[in-house]
């Protein structure tokens, strides 16, 4: 639905002691079309006669000689004084992928195997543009776009998928949204500037990654640092930089130094693989150089490490804690209208 007719629905909910949530995507309704989003059908000429049965999974499936299975998912029920039919329709996206493997696990198990094995609208392999995000207030916003950068930098979307972040307790009232030009302006007044993290100069990339470069082969050159004893476990280390907008990490990952695992952790190589040392003397060497980095470039940063693995995606043995409020936690506030 339109912006203004969600922030009107909310109130309105509101006022009824009703939930719903505060957060959304907003996408953009053209570019949907091309994916095969569309208008619900609001009931049926013959809606008193339609006879329906019940799926495997409790769905509820028409007659196909009222309405053509492929386009179910559009229908609702008419159901007079629930349903403003003077706003535009809302519109629905059908996923067509496969699901039995999704809803065997959940039958066996309650919960879904991981986030990626959830079905739902693939943003790698689209090319949607100029979407945006609603959230509840202004302190959400560094949040979200910490989220946002990180998928970025992950591949899972473009630099220009998302657009804009709009806070609902920064607008004075619904009612100015519900102009198309009042939209527009209210939209390019909260742009977050995605590209801007981005494409650095050659020179600034350089001078970071040699002094990088510089400090950890001088800590390898003495033969003598971290000469303690260990125990003897196979592993590999990282160093973890906590802030994805320094120009710190920017320039490393432009460099090709920082690579972002599947958790979100940007994680800067100090070829701790090529050495034959055991974990924990790694995560020494790893924990240091993050000390280094606080002192030199003032941002946080501490060790990342796995256990019996060389991959930074593999099941961590030991990270340094994060404060709570930190956005790599993502605690959005569970608030409702």
């Amino acid at each position: 639905m339109p912006i203004a007719a969600y922030l009107e629905t909310g109130v309105r909910r509101l006022e009824r002691n009703e939930k719903i949530g505060l957060y959304a995507i907003v996408l953009p309704k053209e570019q949907m079309f091309n994916y095969g989003a569309r208008p619900v059908i609001y009931g049926l000429d013959q809606h008193n006669n339609a006879r329906y049965s019940q799926g495997r999974n409790g769905e509820r499936i028409l007659d196909e000689t009222v309405l053509p299975l492929i386009e179910q998912y559009r229908y609702v029920t008419y159901v007079p004084g629930k349903i403003d039919w003077t706003h535009e329709r809302e519109w629905r996206w059908p996923y067509r992928g496969d699901i039995k493997n999704f809803l065997n696990h959940i039958k066996e198990y309650g919960i879904p195997e991981n986030i990626e094995s959830t079905p739902g609208f693939d943003f790698k392999s689209s090319e949607i543009n100029g979407a945006g995000i609603i959230v509840p207030f202004v302190e959400d916003i560094p949040t979200v776009a910490h989220d946002i950068l990180t998928l970025i930098d992950r591949g899972i979307i473009g630099r220009n998928t998302f657009k804009f972040i709009i806070a609902v307790e920064s607008l004075q009232s619904w009612t100015q949204l519900s102009e198309p030009g009042a939209l527009l302006s209210c939209i390019n007044d909260n742009t977050f500037g995605f590209e801007s993290f981005f494409d650095l100069s050659a020179s600034k990339v350089k001078n970071y990654a040699d002094s990088i470069n510089d400090y950890v082969s001088e800590l390898y050159s003495k033969k003598d640092f971290l000469n303690d004893n260990y125990a003897v476990e196979f592993g590999n280390a990282w160093v973890w930089i906590h802030d994805n907008q320094s120009q710190v990490v920017r320039a490393l990952l432009q460099a090709g130094m920082i690579k972002v695992n599947k958790e979100g952790r940007y994680l800067l190589d100090v070829n701790l693989a090529s050495v034959d040392w055991p974990l924990r003397r790694k995560q020494a060497f790893a924990s240091h150089v993050a000390g280094w980095l606080k002192h030199r470039f003032d941002i946080e940063a501490g060790g990342y490490s796995v256990q019996g693995k060389d991959h930074y995606d593999a099941i961590p043995s030991y990270e340094t804690p994060l404060k709570e409020q930190h956005p790599f936690y993502n605690h959005t506030v569970n608030v409702d209208w």
